[in-house]
């Protein structure tokens, strides 16, 4: 299968993975011929890329980290609970956050909340998460697939199985791993309070931003409100876009930069916070949600390792990165160097060991034509370099 920008979708070609909307119902199956209806409407809904069968590349297979029974349960449990609290927002919003959080944590809303089953269902998925990522070690490097209305429920996802990565590196315990998922899926839940229902992918306005900086305080005390004894999952919401330097929001709060933490660290950004704050930073990096092009593998790892120690804590961060793949299965790549150069193509296997050299398969020439596959292991090619592009 190839990865390809809908804007490169012709009709004809055969899609290779189902899409979903963001209460995981079908769009389109895996098989559905495209046509120009089907991919005007990809547009629309804001899809930046899909999967496609071509004959070239019918034996390379992009694994999703989670099957896709769990992610669409994820996704409909996340739909359940943001649906609730968006009905609860509808009476507690104002432009005042201290009036918000008053009227959160009124009788009647803190019942209301405390009694929702929606939330105990979404801690079943994060456990049910977990146990998928029991034998994996390494990230996919590849972005999911999403569109501007299920946005937000995919980025909860991968922040939480990031962040679940991570705290597997640092072996937590599974009771610690849980709770840490547990704040990373719901991390976001603020923002119901101060965004609109449905942004279309639109650029928010200035006062827009301003409220938004408001979210982590919101969310933490929703979450406060239903559960006041899961203190470091509802840390998670409070914490994540503290900065190591001290100029994050909403406490301004220090890191260490450090794993271990000092016993003066009580003051100080959870290591919790600081995990899912990584995670975080990741999966905007590798989507388009800030509105931007998405970036490689590399540029994401070059950019973490730039807000590490002033943003993100500088140890998780270069842990992290020993679990992303510079070159992942299925990336397009072009040529840099050697024979062949300016070829475009597609990694067939990653290297784990030796990550800037892949096996790729070439596709097209300098000048954009199909040309007779070509397969090289990049190990018994010393001369030629390659690196990822998006398209």
């Amino acid at each position: 299968m190839l990865s390809l920008s809908t804007n490169a979708l012709q009709p004809g070609m055969v899609l290779a993975k189902t899409i979903f909307d963001e209460q995981g119902k079908v769009l389109l199956r895996q098989g559905v011929e495209l046509t120009n209806e089907y991919i005007s409407n990809l547009k629309r809904r804001g899809f930046s890329k899909v999967y496609i069968n071509d004959n070239s590349t019918s034996d390379i297979v992009i694994e999703d980290i989670l099957s896709e029974e769990i992610r669409r349960s994820a996704q409909n449990a996340l739909a359940r609970v943001f649906d609730f609290v968006h009905q609860v927002s509808i009476d507690t919003r104002s432009s005042d956050t201290n009036k918000t959080i008053a009227a959160i944590k009124s009788n009647t809303v803190s019942s209301v909340l405390r009694s929702n089953e929606g939330f105990k269902q979404l801690e079943e998925v994060v456990t049910s998460i977990l146990d998928e990522l029991t034998d994996i070690e390494m990230l996919t490097g590849m972005s999911q697939i999403q569109g501007h209305d299920d946005a937000v429920f995919n980025h909860s996802i991968e922040v939480t199985v990031a962040a679940l990565m991570i705290g597997k590196r640092l072996h937590l315990n599974r009771e610690d791993l849980r709770r840490l998922g547990a704040g990373c899926i719901l991390h976001d839940i603020g923002k119901i309070f101060v965004t609109p229902r449905s942004g279309g992918g639109e650029p928010l306005l200035l006062e827009q931003k301003k409220n938004l900086r408001e979210h982590p305080r919101l969310g933490y005390e929703l979450l406060r409100t239903r559960n006041p004894n899961a203190v470091m999952t509802n840390h998670v919401a409070l914490e994540h876009h503290e900065r190591q330097d001290g100029l994050g929001y909403p406490r301004g709060l220090r890191g260490h930069n450090t794993i271990e933490r000092p016993r003066s660290a009580t003051k100080n950004i959870l290591l919790i916070a600081e995990i899912a704050a990584v995670a975080d930073t990741y999966d905007i990096l590798s989507t388009n949600r800030l509105g931007g092009r998405p970036l490689t593998p590399r540029q994401v790892a070059d950019t973490l390792h730039r807000l590490s120690g002033t943003v993100l804590n500088r140890e998780i961060v270069q842990l992290f990165l020993t679990m992303l793949p510079i070159l992942p299965t299925g990336m397009n790549i072009v040529v840099c160097s050697g024979r062949y150069v300016d070829y475009k193509g597609v990694v067939v296997k990653a290297n784990r060991e030796q990550q800037n050299k892949p096996l790729i398969r070439l596709l097209s020439n300098p000048q954009g034509n199909s040309i007779v596959p070509i397969d090289i292991d990049l190990t018994q090619e010393s001369s030629i370099t390659v690196e990822a592009i998006l398209r």
